[in-house]
Formats: C-alpha cells, structure tokens, sequence
C-alpha cells in the first residue's frame, strides 16, 4: 500500500491528502512529529513533508509533483497549471493569504495534538527565525485579522461554486489547504459563502484534518 508521511497541520501536506481523498485512492497515513529528521533524510535526502513511499518503495517528495503521479486520467484538471499566467495569479493569491493565515494560527497548532513539548519547542524555534516571536504575532492578531478579512472578501468573489470553476479542480486543493487551518483560530470566522465552498472542497476530497487521532486505524480506504 502507497504511505503517505506528513504534519497534520501543514497545508502541503494536506494538499495530497485532499488529492488522495478527491482521486478515492486508499494509502496508509503516517504523521511524524515536527521534529523528526533522520527518517526523512534517509528516505529523500532532505527534511521535507509530505513523503510518498510508493508500492515499488521509490519515495518523493513535492506535493504537487506526488499529486500529479496520483492524477494520471488528470480528474483534478491539473493541465490549469500549464497555463503560466494562470500559475502566477494562483500563487499570488496563495502567497497574499498564506502570510497572514500562518502569522495568525502558528502560535495556536503548536498547543493541538499534534505536538508535545520537544517537537513544540522545535517548531517555534524554526519558524520565528523568519516570522519573528509568536507572542509579537499574537500582540499583531488584531492587524492580520483585518489584512485576511479584505483577502477573503476579494476571494469569495471568484467562488462559482468552486474557485473560477464549476467542478473540484487542483486550484481548490491548493487554496483551501491554506485556508483550512483558520478553524483553530477562534478568533476568525469566513463568511457564509467561503465556509460553504470549504465544506463542498471537504466532501469532494472526503477530507478530515483531524482524523489521525481519533481514528484506530491509519488505513485510509476510499
């Protein structure tokens, strides 16, 4: 069976879980604790999430390179990256939300399930070196809710029911990967119509953030 080695919280990963879910593709799910090295550099040489080891036990790593090995008959419309203009404007949505989003739930994940004391230290440690302390973020809360809500609001103009699509296509997955985390966050709330396209996105992709660790077994069969 295809493992899949990923955080829970980390939109990358949760982009091929959406993928494996949307392409009904069953896979053995293996989260790591943030601060987990050797394993993953043994695997691919360096330590990057997510990981697919295949059934040929070859192993990768590249969200949207390992989507794009699941999605052969291409039911992800996945041929909308080709079109460079198209990618541009994509990536510049994900870059305009991502910043703010993550300034805002970093300080939150790190006290979820997901972490205990070592690997929490590990990750705040890492990610203040480019965002700064968490408790400045938590001082800034304020200023980034106001940035992401005028983000969201611009966004939910380009719903239809999907973004600029009337079908599930990559471009979803790769935007409600990033905006999925802001459920932890108790402080924000999306508007009607972006809380609805996230729970089509969900059932589309048959996903659930959480279900790592409440679930007794880690087969994930669709």
């Amino acid at each position: 069976m295809i493992e899949l080695y990923h955080y829970i919280h980390c939109p990358f990963c949760v982009r091929v879980r959406m993928a494996f879910g949307a392409l009904s593709v069953s896979y053995k799910s293996l989260p790591l604790p943030y601060n987990e090295e050797k394993s993953l550099i043994e695997m691919t040489g360096t330590k990057m999430l997510p990981i697919v080891k295949w059934q040929d036990g070859s192993a990768q790593n590249e969200s949207l390179d390992i989507i794009k090995k699941l999605d052969s008959e291409n039911k992800l419309k996945l041929d909308v990256l080709d079109d460079q203009e198209r990618v541009d404007e994509l990536n510049n949505l994900l870059d305009r939300l991502g910043s703010p989003i993550h300034n805002l739930v970093m300080p939150y994940w790190i006290y979820t399930q997901e972490f205990d004391e070592t690997s929490r230290e590990y990750f705040q440690k890492k990610k203040e070196v480019k965002r700064g302390p968490f408790k400045d973020l938590m001082k800034n809360k304020k200023d980034f809710l106001k940035i992401l809500a005028k983000e969201i609001m611009s966004f939910q103009n380009y719903l239809g029911p999907f973004y600029k699509s009337e079908t599930l296509t990559i471009q979803d997955i790769m935007i409600a990967s990033h905006l999925w985390g802001l459920y932890v966050l108790p402080e924000f709330q999306f508007p009607l119509k972006v809380h609805e396209y996230l729970q089509r996105v969900k059932q589309e992709t048959k996903f659930d953030y959480h279900e790592d660790f409440f679930k007794d077994s880690n087969i994930r069969e669709f």
